[in-house]
């Protein structure tokens, strides 16, 4: 065991210490069970041959096709081979079709000159792959259930390391797959190039996220800042504070349809363009967004240059494209450098883009998987399941036709449903809404209007349609009586206006009397104009009265003489213009009378 816990600053594998990197054991899973093996012999030990060539370990021999073939026969439980037997079989395969086999030969003479023109264009590589190929569909042949065993054969994100480091056995030191190619993955020893990433300290990684109008960016370098000394805050770890950006940029503009979700441009693909103040203002801005955004990845192309790897997260394809692949693009969508964000990331934002690189660049101690083995199955006696009731085609059929009518009601769409009723020949005096237990209180489409205060469409579907307000519902009521609020039941009293007594019993249909909606709207407006002399009147009886109150206490001037009654005699803040100068007349009057009074009386 280690004499002393390893520090979480010290698991970041650009920069690894000797100790913990000689300690990791790479782990590997069989295919069947996703169960981790003994790895004694297969990740610590190489395969029979290579202990030949102990003397000379070095990258080169790692990279080297006999080592590459070998392992994948190790890894199918096949025995190694000798260099000199691989380098034979080289030399007796040839490129063929994977769907030929031996036993189908071929002595056409133009096809052999053919076969020497494949050869000549790159033989061993060519061959190589045939072999590969081979062995997987002969061990293929062999057994179909067989299992295999790799370090790739988890479900998980991570390359799997076992260490004595870790803190518990049931436990591994993880890194992301992503971190590695495809090539390096499939064709290399995830070991080798795990001590290969301390070469790259000095190099630097790009990382981009874009979503719903957000865009973030910042170019790392893999050389950390020296957080000695620092503690950790609310909103940045004392990892996160380490993390070394050469450059970022954040970008925001209003792109998202508020309380609907989704772009604008995506809104206008699936339902036509819009034409909104917002919908205009959101389209400019996506453009807006494109233009900024690739500005600054041609602005950052000598970064980008040299960069080793570069992490996209961008919500949908439209989002990516704005980053990679359009004409003169920085960032092109074969460049092996892009890979994805293997984990969940929140809003485009720098101190997310910080996060995202710590949770990268950090071996992490994860749950090793365990095994699933598949427990035999044992037959029980079925007990009878109830049969299940299966729907008439009619009723589905009157269950559809009833959806699309409710639909057409609450939208509106007056000539639709025109159209939809008349096409379908449906009556809508007898027509029941179906399933009839959810529309018991409203059965007919004129209930269900009523209801639903949809008063355009009762009017279309007594008018036009000609719907009979007399039906009632399975409790005797019609569809006046279940309106849901006085202006519906007007609309039934216009509707009585328009057809006249002679359309149905009015009485029976529980309808108000007959009125025009003009007659409503002038009913109305004296309603309102009754209302405003009423509270006029009120006003004017209580200028009156305040008017007469200050009038019984005239003021005295200085000199003795009656002071005429003013503005300052009445507090008016609270009145209009017109209201004031009113008052102040008829106090001006009333002091004209007084002084007439007052010269008669001498």
């Amino acid at each position: 065991m280690p004499e002393a816990p390893i520090r979480p600053s010290e698991l970041y594998i650009y920069d690894l210490p000797s100790k913990v990197l000689d300690s990791l054991e790479l782990l590997y899973f069989d295919s069947n069970t996703s169960a981790n093996i003994d790895v004694s012999a297969l990740s610590t030990k190489e395969p029979e041959v290579v202990a030949e060539k102990t003397a000379n370990k070095d990258t080169d021999f790692y990279k080297s096709d006999f080592y590459r073939y070998n392992l994948k026969r190790s890894l199918q439980n096949l025995p190694a081979i000798t260099e000199d037997e691989f380098e034979e079989l080289i030399e007796r395969t040839s490129i063929e079709s994977l769907s030929g086999s031996d036993s189908e030969s071929n002595t056409d003479d133009d096809d052999e000159e053919e076969e020497e023109e494949q050869d000549e264009s790159n033989p061993r590589e060519d061959r190589l792959q045939t072999l590969m190929k081979r062995l997987e569909l002969e061990n293929a042949n062999d057994d179909e259930n067989e299992s295999t065993v790799s370090f790739l054969n988890t479900k998980s994100a991570y390359l799997l390391f076992k260490s004595p480091y870790v803190s518990s056995s049931e436990k591994a030191y993880g890194i992301y797959k992503s971190l590695f190619t495809q090539e390096q993955l499939l064709n290399a020893n995830p070991m080798t190039e795990l001590k290969q990433f301390s070469q790259l300290k000095t190099k630097k990684s790009a990382l981009f996220m874009i979503g719903g109008g957000h865009f973030a960016g910042a170019i790392i370098s893999h050389t950390p800042k020296n957080t000695r000394g620092n503690a950790p805050t609310a909103k940045e770890s004392i990892l996160e504070q380490g993390v070394n950006i050469v450059i970022s940029k954040t970008f925001h503009r209003y792109t998202t349809r508020r309380k609907q979700g989704g772009s604008q441009s995506a809104s206008d693909n699936a339902r036509g363009k819009a034409n909104s103040a917002g919908s205009s203002i959101r389209r400019y801005n996506e453009q807006a967004l494109i233009q900024e955004v690739r500005e600054l990845l041609q602005e950052w192309k000598s970064h980008l240059n040299e960069c080793v790897s570069i992490f996209i997260r961008a919500n949908g394809a439209s989002n990516k494209k704005i980053l990679v692949g359009y004409e003169g693009a920085v960032l092109q969508n074969n460049d092996p450098r892009i890979r994805s964000f293997p984990f969940t990331t929140k809003r485009a934002t720098t101190s997310e883009l910080k996060r995202a690189w710590v949770e990268l660049a950090y071996l992490k101690e994860v749950p090793i998987p365990k095994a699933s083995l598949k427990t035999p199955e044992v037959k029980r006696a079925k007990s009878p399941s109830p049969a299940k009731i299966e729907k008439p085609k009619e009723q589905i059929r009157a269950e559809e036709v009833s959806a699309e009518l409710i639909s057409l009601l609450k939208k509106q769409k007056a000539p639709k449903l025109i159209s939809f009723i008349k096409q379908n020949k449906i009556d809508v005096d007898s027509f029941r809404l179906q399933p009839e237990d959810r529309f018991t209180h409203s059965p007919t489409l004129l209930h269900y209007a009523s209801v639903n205060s949809l008063n355009h469409m009762v009017q279309i579907l007594v008018v036009n349609l000609k719907a009979n307000p007399t039906v009632l519902n399975k409790a005797g009521r019609t569809p006046a009586e279940v309106a849901s609020d006085a202006e519906t039941r007007k609309v039934f009293q216009i509707v009585r206006h328009k057809l006249g007594e002679s359309y149905c019993d009015w009485k029976l249909a529980k309808v108000g009397p007959a009125k025009s909606k003009e007659e409503f709207d002038r009913e109305e407006q004296e309603k309102n104009e009754q209302i405003k002399l009423e509270q006029q009147k009120l006003i004017q009886e209580e200028l009156a009265k305040k008017t007469e109150m200050e009038l019984r206490k005239p003021k005295i001037q200085s000199s003795g003489s009656l002071a005429t009654p003013g503005a300052d005699a009445l507090n008016m803040s609270g009145l209009s213009e017109q209201q004031k100068m009113r008052i102040m007349r008829e106090q001006r009057a009333r002091a004209a009378e007084a002084r007439m009074k007052m010269l008669q009386g001498k």
